[in-house]
């Protein structure tokens, strides 16, 4: 139920495989291609096959085979091929967290295909990841510039204009990313809430940029509910209150406004109002698995894991193919002490949904648990690859490479970042940190007491 806001819109999974491109797949099925292109083309459709088969290792070996021969011919068939397998290399690369490689192949991709804007994204995440943030907003600049549609570039810009407090401009890219993309714009619109939250923190204020800066809302009770929930996303409390009471004022009985509501309450701390209107919607909304896997992670709040546990096995009974209900029941399995089945919950959670930040972070918490490191490392690794903004999964990855001594510099540089943040996650990145230097002043800084202390993320 914790909101959170990633800033960056890194390399996402619904644009991060290219396929082969229609004109060079034409080109050699007439027989004009030279057959280093057809080899490479071989070699390219062997990737994303092993990719497919999430064989990533495999996959990226034959992405560079195929980049190795496309890369070799002049014509503009093999430049197509080389541009593609170049970008998927360097997007595997990413997820190992090796962005200065992955800048490496990006840029290779770029200068086989000027033109492909993906990939011209894609270099100004790796930019971004290794701390040169002035180059990749020029890089994401250019992204716009050579295809005026590329949503995740649009996206990109607009958050690091946000970031610069350049808000004004940063309305501009988003409400272009709003009408051009509908397919990102749940993404847009988190970074819409976030942009009000910097322009003001008067409702009044926040609604009126909206409207005429964004314009996407036509005042309907649809796409007031929409703007509300998305402000809930974003953690703007007093501003999803504001709507709500409108709304509800005119529809009182309306469930999807009640099931947002209770959300909110949950939000605000007043879990017993929650849990009473969550009861009261789960035979309103009979096709709806959030009011019960919602209730269920209320109840194991309140410590009433008997009722969780019911709840949530209805709901993936229900709706086995609801990700959250897998990681409500797995959280509840957490809380009664079987492991072993929280994790295959967790698992399957992941598989329905591979960008499911807080699954990946408390497999990654499991591992830990029976001192797994490497496999700790990769779940910790991919929650933060799906929301690079996760504070909990900064605190665990960064705390997890220093202790280890795998990566103490990376390490520390996401502990520094996570207690920047707010919530636990950031006074216990905060508490690490101070460790840190007393370790180096020769202190103790009890760490294997704190190992038995590890909290799942909510």
């Amino acid at each position: 139920m914790k909101p959170c806001v990633p800033w960056l819109c890194a390399v996402l999974t619904t644009a991060f495989f290219t396929p082969r491109l229609c004109g060079a797949a034409d080109a050699g099925a007439n027989g004009n291609t030279p057959e280093a292109v057809r080899n490479a083309m071989a070699d390219y459709d062997a990737g994303l096959a092993l990719l497919k088969a999430k064989r990533h290792n495999e996959a990226l070996a034959a992405f560079r085979k195929a980049l190795e021969k496309a890369g070799a011919v002049k014509e503009p068939a093999g430049r197509t091929v080389a541009s593609v397998a170049a970008n998927n290399a360097g997007n595997l690369l990413m997820l190992q967290g090796k962005a200065a490689d992955a800048e490496t192949l990006y840029r290779r991709a770029v200068a086989s295909d000027a033109k492909h804007a993906l990939a011209i994204n894609n270099l100004g995440v790796a930019l971004l990841k290794q701390g040169k943030t002035r180059e990749a907003l020029q890089t994401f600049e250019k992204a716009v510039k050579t295809d005026p549609r590329q949503g995740l570039a649009l996206n990109n810009l607009a958050s690091l204009l946000i970031q610069a407090g350049n808000l004004k401009v940063a309305a501009k890219y988003l409400a272009t990313s709003l009408k051009l993309n509908p397919k990102n714009q749940r993404q847009t619109l988190l970074l819409t809430a976030r942009l009000y939250d910097k322009a003001d923190s008067k409702p009044e204020a926040q609604d009126k940029l909206w409207q005429s800066l964004v314009n996407t809302t036509d005042g309907s009770p649809n796409a007031r509910l929409r703007l509300a929930s998305e402000y809930l996303q974003a953690g703007l409390l007093p501003q999803t209150e504001r709507i709500f009471n409108g709304l509800l004022k005119e529809k009182p009985e309306w469930p999807e406004a009640r099931l947002q509501q209770a959300r909110l309450r949950a939000l605000q701390g007043r879990d017993a109002e929650a849990v009473k209107a969550l009861r009261e919607l789960i035979p309103l909304l009979p096709k709806e698995p959030a009011a019960k896997t919602d209730l269920a992670g209320l109840l194991i709040k309140t410590g009433n894991l008997s009722e969780a546990e019911s709840l949530a096995r209805e709901a993936t009974r229900n709706f086995p193919a609801d990700p959250a209900g897998w990681f409500v029941l797995g959280r509840s399995q957490e809380k009664l002490g079987r492991h072993l089945e929280a994790e295959k919950c967790y698992f399957e959670a992941t598989r329905l949904d591979r960008g499911f930040a807080n699954a990946w972070n408390n497999l990654g918490i499991l591992a830990a648990r029976r001192e797994d490191v490497k496999t700790a490392l990769t779940c910790y690794m991919n929650a933060l690859f799906a929301d690079p903004g996760n504070t909990e999964a900064q605190y665990n990855l960064g705390r997890s490479l220093v202790i280890s001594k795998t990566d103490f510099e990376r390490g520390v540089r996401l502990l520094v970042t996570a207690s920047s943040g707010s919530g636990e996650a950031a006074a216990r990145a905060k508490k690490f940190l101070a460790d840190l230097e007393k370790l180096s002043k020769g202190g103790d800084p009890g760490w294997k007491t704190a190992d038995a202390k590890t909290k799942e993320r909510r």
